[in-house]
C-alpha cells in the first residue's frame, strides 16, 4: 500500500478521533456544568468549545510533517488530560480549583492568540507572534499543563500525578518536534530569536 495514501488515511482517521474525542468532552462538560454550575465548569466548556471550533476551522496548512510518530505524539499530547480522574479525597480543593482557573483562563487566551493556526501535529498554517506568543513560544501546552497541575492539586493521587509528570514530557517533546518543523521557514526562525524562551518566561 502506497504510503502517500496510509499518510491520508492517518491524517483522516487522527482528525476524526479528535473531534469525536473533544466533542465527547464538551458534551462532558456540559452535563457537568449543568449539575454543578461551578465557574471551572463553566470555563473547561467554553475553552473546549472554542477548541473545537478552531480545530475545524484551522487554516490549511503550507506543510505539515508526515511521520506517524509525531501524528502519534500529537494525539498523546491532546488526549492525555482525559486521562484524569477525580479523588474522594480533596484536601487542597481550593487551592487546585484556584490553579485549574488560571490554567483555563491562559488556555482560552493562547487559544484566542493562535486563532486558526491551531493543530495537533506539527504544520506551517503561519507564524503567530501576537499575544501570548510574544512571551512564551508554546503558551497553550503550558496553559494547560497549569490546568492539569490544579487538578492534581485538587484531586491528588499516584495515577494523576504519573499523569501530569508523562504530559509534561509530552508537551515538551512537541514543542521541541514543532520547532525543529518550522526551522524551515524563515519568519519562524526570526521569531526563535525574538522569543528565546518556550513554555514559561526566564525559565524554559
Amino acid at each position: 500500500m502506497p504510503r502517500a495514501f496510509l499518510l491520508s488515511l492517518l491524517k483522516i482517521v487522527a482528525n476524526s478521533v479528535v473531534t469525536i474525542f473533544v466533542g465527547l468532552l464538551v458534551y462532558s462538560c456540559y452535563r457537568r456544568y449543568q449539575e454543578s454550575g461551578s465557574l471551572n465548569s463553566l470555563g473547561l466548556l467554553v475553552v473546549n468549545s472554542i477548541f473545537v471550533v478552531l480545530y475545524i476551522a484551522k487554516r490549511d496548512a503550507t506543510s505539515i510533517t508526515t511521520s506517524p510518530q509525531l501524528w502519534l505524539l500529537g494525539l498523546a499530547g491532546s488526549c492525555a488530560p482525559l486521562l484524569l480522574r477525580p479523588t474522594d479525597t480533596m484536601p487542597l480543593a481550593t487551592l487546585g480549583t484556584a490553579i485549574q482557573f488560571v490554567g483555563l483562563l491562559a488556555i482560552g487566551a493562547s487559544l484566542l492568540s493562535l486563532r486558526r493556526s491551531f493543530g495537533i501535529v506539527p504544520a506551517n498554517r503561519g507564524v503567530q507572534t501576537d499575544g501570548l506568543y510574544s512571551h512564551v513560544r508554546h503558551p497553550l501546552y503550558a496553559s494547560e499543563l497549569l490546568w492539569m497541575l490544579g487538578f492534581v492539586v485538587a484531586n491528588p493521587s499516584v495515577p494523576n500525578a504519573g499523569i501530569w509528570i508523562v504530559s509534561c514530557a509530552l508537551q515538551f517533546s512537541r514543542a521541541v518536534a514543532e520547532e525543529r518543523f518550522l526551522l524551515a521557514d524563515a519568519a519562524y526562525r526570526q521569531y526563535l530569536s525574538r522569543v528565546p524562551y518556550r513554555l514559561i518566561p526566564r525559565l524554559v
